[in-house]
Formats: structure tokens, sequence, C-alpha cells
């Protein structure tokens, strides 16, 4: 038996920690041997002075062996997840997973909810009368089974060390460390079952990293774990200074997704959906040039498989597939933001957009707040776009309650008199030879 503060003081110290001290530590704590102040205080240390790499191996290891590990090895292709740190408008999961499924991978994906300013998927596929996300081990081996595409939650049994931990970190101010960060994520990822994982590190005002130092940091601390257990391993840096395609929020994002997979939609939300397509495929040698692999994707798309594969995944999962029209999906409540001058749009403040969702009741200022899912924002501009004087700059969807929002939107964006530049969508990729 060790001693709780010596291990403590190991890493208050700055000295490193050994597996054994990090596997004690972090099992004793998830059977409930260990209080929550002596964990606070070790989780403090390691914000304070770090984890090296393999430390940060060690703990991911051990908190991804802490429950359920999933294993496909039996399931016949190659299983592929992508994983986003987190952003306003960020849909790309719910379309990219079907079309991932129909170009021949198998998806066992793990998704979460929101997280302060940035939307969640699960809360975005909740959207769907009846849809469950609530997936047990045996139901989510048999779906894979059967269509090869499954979007779940975490489960109880589903590493409980991550869970327990990071509702720790929320309340001790332990949040934002690159490697508690990385292991929270990695855990998860790495209990899958995958052969291949694509990163979105999202960098930005909208972003957890608001800098390019701060998003390569995590994203080569991820990616570098991700090599330690043997995945195919890509990561992108993607710009988050502006909502994700049209729109945020949680149903209108359903509807955009769906648009997407129709093929009808043409905007930053598709291309990032299209680009990691084609970048698991190349990765995973499925096809060895972009231009096939883009064929692939098209094909996909254009033939109405990659809809009905997500159809086909709603179904299974319980939902609704006759209530995706925007009446089930979005409030018939609406009003315009429109531009009291010409100019072009400069900037926008996409943190306090999020925020702005979040009066909406789109999000959550605290875990036991429901969300309304037919609220949320349409943009009608995007940075670099020309704006006439009263012209709809975005439409707020809302239902009855929306001053408060109405006011910080107002404020979260700037016209300039002159020609603005178009963002880079995809900044940095890693991974893709």
């Amino acid at each position: 038996m060790m001693y709780i503060p010596d291990i403590i003081k190991i890493k208050r110290e700055g000295k490193k920690l050994s597996e054994k001290q990090i596997d004690y530590m972090i099992g004793e704590y998830v059977k409930g041997n260990i209080p929550d102040y002596q964990a606070a205080s070790f989780l403090m240390a390691c914000f304070i002075n770090g984890l090296n790499e393999r430390e940060t191996f060690y703990l991911t290891d051990i908190m991804r062996k802490s429950g359920d590990i999933y294993d496909f090895s039996d399931i016949e292709g190659i299983k592929v997840d992508k994983h986003s740190t987190g952003g306003v408008g960020d849909k790309i999961s719910i379309p990219l997973a079907p079309i991932l499924g129909c170009l021949g991978f198998i998806v066992p994906m793990v998704s979460g909810r929101g997280l302060g300013h940035t939307g969640g998927t699960l809360d975005k596929l909740e959207s769907i009368k009846g849809l469950s996300v609530n997936i047990g081990k045996t139901q989510f081996r048999k779906q894979l089974q059967s269509i090869g595409v499954v979007m779940a939650g975490q489960t109880k049994n589903f590493v409980p060390a991550d869970k327990k931990l990071y509702a720790l970190r929320d309340v001790t101010g332990t949040v934002e460390s690159v490697p508690l960060i990385t292991a929270s994520i990695m855990s998860k990822k790495m209990a899958e079952g995958i052969d291949s994982l694509l990163l979105d590190v999202k960098q930005g005002n909208g972003a957890f990293m608001k800098t390019m130092k701060d998003a390569l940091l995590l994203a080569e601390n991820m990616y570098n774990i991700g090599k330690f257990f043997n995945k195919n391993m890509i990561y992108a840096v993607t710009d988050m200074s502006q909502i994700i395609g049209d729109t945020a929020g949680n149903g209108i994002e359903i509807m955009e997704s769906i648009d997407i997979l129709k093929g009808k939609c043409m905007n930053s939300a598709y291309e990032l959906v299209r680009e990691f397509s084609i970048m698991l495929l190349i990765k995973n040698k499925i096809y060895d040039k972009r231009k096939e692999a883009l064929n692939a994707f098209n094909k996909v798309i254009d033939s109405g498989k990659a809809y009905e594969m997500f159809l086909k995944m709603i179904s299974m999962q319980k939902g609704d597939v006759k209530c995706l029209k925007k009446t089930d999906l979005l409030s018939n409540r609406m009003i315009e933001i429109k531009a009291d001058k010409k100019g072009y749009l400069k900037s926008m403040d996409v943190y306090q957009m999020g925020v702005a969702l979040i009066h909406l009741k789109a999000g959550r200022f605290r875990k036991e707040d429901n969300i309304d899912h037919k609220t949320g924002i349409f943009m009608n501009k995007h940075v670099g776009d020309a704006v006439d004087k009263n012209e709809t700059i975005m439409k707020i969807y809302h239902n009855g309650v929306y001053e408060e929002a109405l006011h910080i939107l107002k404020k979260s964006f700037i016209l300039s008199e002159n020609d603005v530049p178009f963002r880079k969508l995809i900044k940095i990729t890693k991974g893709i030879e």
C-alpha cells in the first residue's frame, strides 16, 4: 500500500511519477478509497508542474482500463473515429459518421455533450424525436455489426475514471491543462476499439485553444499518445474564429447536417466533412490519390447512400425518421439582426455567440439545465462577405425569451469599410503522407 501524500509531494516538487504511483492514485480514487480533497491536490500539482509524455501515457492508459474496453477486431473493416476539441456550430461528426460508414469504414463513435460555450454532438442528436444515445456495450456491438455506424454517449462503465476526474477538475480550476485534457480525451478514444483517429483541434476565439501555440501543443500531445497505442493518427488544426457552416444550435444543426448529406450544402461545414473523409481514406490506404478519394466521397453523397445510412442509424437508435422536418427541429419564432451600415464582415466574437446560445437555452449554464433543441442561430453572412445597410447578418430562432441573447449577438461582430480576406479553414495537418 502506498502513502497518498507521498505521491502528491512527488508531483508538487515537479518530479516524475512512476506508472505504479499513477495507477495506485487513480485506481484507488475510482474505487472511492481516496477523498476528493486528496485527488484535487494531486490534480493541482499535475496542473502546475505538468506531466511529461511518458506520465501522460501512463495516466491515459490507466484511465482507459478503468472500465469497459471495446474490442471490435472480429468485425471486418477498419475502425475509425474523429474527435473535435469543441467549437460553436461544430456539427461535423453528425454527417461525417454515416459518410464514413458508406465508404466502408466501421465507426464506433463515443461523443460528448456541450461543454462551456461549445455545443455537444449528443445534445444535437437528441433533437431528433425518440433518438437514444444511451447505448450499452451489447447494443453498441449489435449496431456496428448491422450497419457499421454508432453515435453514442459515455456509459457509466465506459472509462469511469474520466467521468470522476473531469467532474473534480471542473470545480477545482484544473481544466485547462494539456496533459489532463489529453488523458481525458484519449482515454475514451483508445477504449473505443478503433484503428485510426482524426483529431480536429479548434483554434481561435471560439475555441478552448485561443492561440496556434496552444492548439499545436494539444494536437501534438494527443497525436503522440495515439501513436503510443499504435493507432493511425491524423490531426488538423482548424479555424474557430467564426461559426462553422451556417448554423449553431441543436435542431438547426441537424437540419444543416441533413443538407450536407443530401448534397444541398457547400459551406465550410461541408468542406470539413469532405476533407476529413478524404484524409481518413488516404491515411488508411483505401485510396492513394486525393482525386480517387474525392470521387468516392462524391459518389456516396450523390447516390443518396450517405443520407440513407443516417436514417438507418436514427432508426436503430430508436429515433423517429418522420420527425426531421423544419417544424420538428426549429422554432417558428425568429428575429433578424441587420447591418446598420454598408461594409464587410470583419470578425466575429464566437465565444460570446456561444454564450448567447446558452441564453437561448441551446446550451447549459449548469449541468442540470434543460436544453431547448429548437433554438439557434442562422448566419446569413460570414467573415469576408460584403454587407449592405439593412441586410440581414443573422437570424435568431428563439422560444420567446431572447433579449439577453439579442443584446450579446448585436455586439458579436464587427463591420469594416475595407475588403476583408477570407480565413483559411484548415490551417495545419499532420499524419497525411
